[in-house]
């Protein structure tokens, strides 16, 4: 059975190594974490998830060009943030949101709903 990719996008690094815990116990194959923007985008060209978690600012640098690229690959998203779904850019308005922090059931159920309606 092939086990879903989901990337997770996050510039805290315990948080992250968080994620990347609860979902691979869940049976997810992890891609990243990835901190930057960049090495956000590399992922996704090389790992083609199925799936992904973006927090929206990385260290000052909005991600949106990582919410781009999910979205004209038709990649499921959700935004993970410590924001108000009205201060975030336009990018990340429409989609799927978490506010952070969030417990492990929660990142699992938003993990199933990500992946109910995607490629796999």
């Amino acid at each position: 059975m092939i086990s879903p990719r989901v990337l997770v996008v996050e510039d805290d690094s315990l948080l992250a190594f968080e994620m990347q815990d609860i979902l691979s116990d869940a049976g997810y194959e992890v891609v990243g974490p990835a901190a930057t923007v960049a090495k956000a985008l590399a992922l996704i060209d090389r790992q083609d998830p199925h799936a992904a978690f973006v927090d929206c600012n990385l260290n000052g640098e909005l991600a949106t060009a990582v919410a781009l690229t999910l979205a004209a690959k038709n990649i499921p998203f959700v935004v993970v943030t410590g924001s108000d779904r009205e201060s975030l850019p336009d990018a990340f308005r429409s989609g799927l949101f978490a506010r952070k922090p969030f417990k492990a059931a929660r990142l699992l159920e938003i993990a199933q709903l990500l992946l109910s309606d995607s490629r796999l």
